[in-house]
């Protein structure tokens, strides 16, 4: 006979009908999970630092349904040319730049919301983010300068800010925080 620490093989047996199923509820996911490349940022508040400083906020509003984009824009010498908030051009960078936000009339948080910046010197997708799954940010496409003059390209594949660091496959729990690049 085995000794049992935990009392008789009846005892461990006895469930009884007193025994009752305990159910956890399902948390409903925080902040936002942001797509850079094919890096990944969950739990974020939105807030993208670029080598150190604040260079784009992406905001989902519930109602009416709007993926809003803030951001500010720099040119290879790192003068700052251009600023978006909340989808409203500055008078600085309206000559310079376009934007396009792409929903439907009848949109929900459902449905896929679109953003995108041009550059209209150049014609180049200076930035493009859209939301899916609700909070999930996905940045399409990049071509951007940061404070420091130097070049962010993003693609599905990989972020690349300069010539020395390439991300890709990253997966960064951001525990409310900011997704850092650079």
């Amino acid at each position: 006979m085995m000794n049992n620490p935990f009392g008789t093989d009846a005892d461990m047996m006895d469930l009884g009908e007193t025994s009752e199923l305990i159910v956890e509820e399902e948390k409903p996911e925080q902040g936002l999970e942001l797509h850079v490349g094919s890096n990944i940022f969950r739990t974020t508040n939105g807030v993208v630092k670029l080598q150190g400083k604040e260079q784009i906020v992406i905001e989902v509003q519930p109602d009416p349904p709007a993926l809003l984009l803030t951001m500010d824009f720099y040119d290879e010498r790192g003068q700052r040319i251009g600023h978006i908030r909340r989808n409203q051009l500055s008078v600085v960078g309206s000559a310079r730049f376009a934007l396009c936000v792409t929903t439907a009339s009848d949109a929900t948080l459902d449905d896929p919301l679109t953003v995108t910046v041009s550059d209209r010197a150049t014609d180049r997708t200076v930035i493009e983010v859209s939301l899916f799954h609700r909070r999930k940010i996905r940045f399409m496409s990049a071509y951007f300068h940061t404070h420091k003059g130097e070049v962010v390209s993003i693609t599905p594949h990989y972020c690349r800010i300069g010539s020395g660091l390439t991300m890709f496959g990253d997966v960064v729990e951001g525990r409310g925080g900011s997704a850092m690049l650079g």
